[in-house]
Formats: structure tokens, C-alpha cells, sequence
């Protein structure tokens, strides 16, 4: 097993990125490579160059009691006042708000698919899930599903295609079902913690904190251990988030107990790398469809951790600037 500290690369790359804030604010610069919403500030940024040497441009959306953006940028949700608006444009840094598009209200939680054309809606105060089909001529909301029977939902995932739907409830297990389907139950685990498709949609893996094992589904197939959670000397576990890298090769676990991303090999379930971080991962939202992921964020002053899942999976930083509350 290899592991590898960022500390140094956080030291060289404060030189290296570093932007005026009035150089920020005054005109954007250079491609958008991903959005980012600020809780403290209630807007959204976009994130400004290539990978590796971004750094986070103006407000292009505010007052917003949450927010999510598509991997692709071109569609946002967001709940203001406790109702949920669907935004298109932000790719071309002009959004344009929708109110009438059918979504449920409070939203609080979003899942993409690959290519943003799919978004899941989850309302954690309703607990009803709802999937919305997302394309240049408009949004078509589904007919919500609401999980009051199942209970609250403790982990939730889309496939690449956006067409099946994972969702666990905390003592109660896995549960997995395509449009127009009614939720099936593939396993009793007590604690999902964390679920996440394969790039072709055939195999499914979860986290399940009761046994602190990660399971793999396969379509057709009983459920198998993948891999042990447990590691001596190390803290509970505590997942941020879970995804298949770009190539397929890896499985990637984002811990914030242990404050480090867990690289598997996906053909032979071993621990291939530890990627020690400076920072605490709180959050686990795609920047794009490669995929990309951002880990943290919820305070404007700290320094942006994004996992780069290429070829070899791997963390770059985006620089802070101070929010105007």
C-alpha cells in the first residue's frame, strides 16, 4: 500500500495559484472547470482555468439556501425560501431561472448522472425522491416517490445512464429500482453509509458501516464482501463519499474520520493507494463529467480539495478568497 501526503504540494501551489481577489472579482478569466456553492455566502462560483491551476471566480448565483450544479454546468438546482428553481445557462455564465418546471420543494440533496442530463431530487423534510430528465430544449419532472414507508434516506445513487436508483435507509438495508419501478430490497444492511454505481451500470457497490465492510452487486449475482472498512490504529470510518474512477479502474472512498481518500483496484478489491488530505472531506459533488469531485467547501476561507479521477486517481487544490456575507 502506498500513501502519499499533500502537505508539500499545499506549500508549492500556494505560490503557484495564487490570485488578487480584486483581480477575481473585477472579470472572469479563463474556462469554467466546475461550479461551487457557498453556504456561507448563499451564491455560486465557478471555478476558473485548468485543472490544477483554477481559482474561484464571481458570484454567478446568490441567495440560495442550497445548491447543486451539474457536471456539466449547464443545469442547477436551487432552493430558495423552500422552493426549489432549476437554473440552465450557468456553462455560459448567464443563468436563467425556472420556477414552473414541476420540481418538489426543499430540496436539500442532489444526485447527477454522468453527463448532468439526470438529476435525483431528494427533499429530506418531505422525504420524497424525484427524478427530473434535464436537456437543451427544457426539464421534465417525474412524478415524485415518496419513501415514507422506507424512511429517511442515509445514502443515494445514480448510474452513468441515469436510468437506476440506489438508495439506503438506515436500519432498514439497500434498495435499487429503474423508472417506473418500484423499489426493490437487495439488502438488509443496517447502516448504508454510501452507494455507487460502476461506468457501465452492472455492478454496485456499497458502504455499510454495521459490518464496516464495502459490498459489491453485481447484476444477476448475490451480494460479496469487496473489501474490509476496519484498519488497525485508524478511526471509525466516516464516508463523505463513494465513485468509480474515470477509467474504471478504481473505487474510490473519500473518509472523513481518517481525513484521506481510499483508492481499490476494482479487478482485484485491494487497497491500491491512501491519499492523505490537509483537510477534512465534508462534501462530495461532481465538477465535471470526467468525473471530478469536490470535497470540501463549506467555509469561504478554507482552500478547495478536488479528487481528480483519471488515469491515477489524485487531489489538486483551488485557492481560497474571502466571502462578502
Amino acid at each position: 500500500m502506498r500513501t502519499k501526503t499533500l502537505g508539500a504540494v499545499f506549500t508549492a501551489s500556494l505560490a503557484v495559484l495564487t490570485v488578487p481577489a480584486g483581480a477575481q472579482q473585477a472579470r472572469l478569466q479563463g474556462p469554467v472547470s466546475g461550479f461551487v456553492y457557498s453556504p456561507g455566502a448563499r451564491s455560486v462560483r465557478p471555478l476558473l482555468g485548468v485543472p490544477g491551476s483554477a481559482y474561484i471566480g464571481s458570484p454567478v448565483l446568490s441567495d440560495a439556501d442550497f445548491a447543486s450544479v451539474a457536471p456539466d454546468g449547464r443545469w442547477a438546482v436551487i432552493t430558495r425560501g423552500g422552493h426549489s428553481i432549476l437554473v440552465r445557462g450557468l456553462a455560459d455564465l448567464a443563468p436563467a431561472e425556472s420556477t414552473d418546471s414541476g420540481a418538489i420543494d426543499a430540496v436539500d440533496r442532489v444526485v447527477w448522472n454522468r453527463d448532468g442530463s439526470v438529476a435525483l431530487l431528494y427533499s429530506s423534510s418531505s422525504n420524497l425522491l424525484q427524478r427530473v430528465r434535464l436537456s437543451d430544449s427544457g426539464a421534465t419532472a417525474e412524478a415524485p416517490l415518496d419513501l415514507s414507508p422506507w424512511g429517511p434516506v442515509s445514502a443515494l445513487a445514480l448510474d452513468a445512464a441515469g436510468a437506476q436508483t440506489a438508495f439506503g435507509v438506515a436500519g432498514s438495508g439497500l434498495y435499487l429500482f429503474a423508472a417506473g419501478q418500484s423499489p426493490a430490497l437487495i439488502s438488509s444492511m443496517q447502516k448504508p453509509a454510501a452507494a455507487a454505481f460502476d461506468n457501465g451500470g452492472r455492478r454496485l457497490y456499497a458502504a455499510d458501516l454495521d459490518q464496516q465492510q464495502l459490498w459489491q452487486f453485481d447484476s444477476g449475482s448475490s451480494a460479496v464482501v469487496f473489501a474490509s472498512l476496519a484498519q488497525d490504529g485508524a478511526p471509525p470510518v466516516a464516508p463523505a463519499g463513494l465513485a468509480v474512477s474515470a477509467n474504471g479502474q478504481y473505487l474510490m472512498l473519500v473518509d472523513s474520520g481518517a481525513r484521506a481518500v481510499r483508492v481499490y483496484d476494482t479487478a482485484s478489491a485491494a487497497l491500491a493507494n491512501t491519499i492523505a488530505l490537509d483537510f477534512t472531506p465534508t462534501r462530495f459533488e461532481p465538477l465535471s463529467p470526467a468525473p471530478r469531485f469536490l470535497l470540501n467547501g463549506d467555509r469561504g476561507s478554507e482552500w478547495l480539495l478536488v479528487l481528480e479521477t483519471g488515469q491515477t486517481p489524485a487531489v489538486s487544490f483551488v485557492p481560497a478568497i474571502q466571502e462578502v456575507q
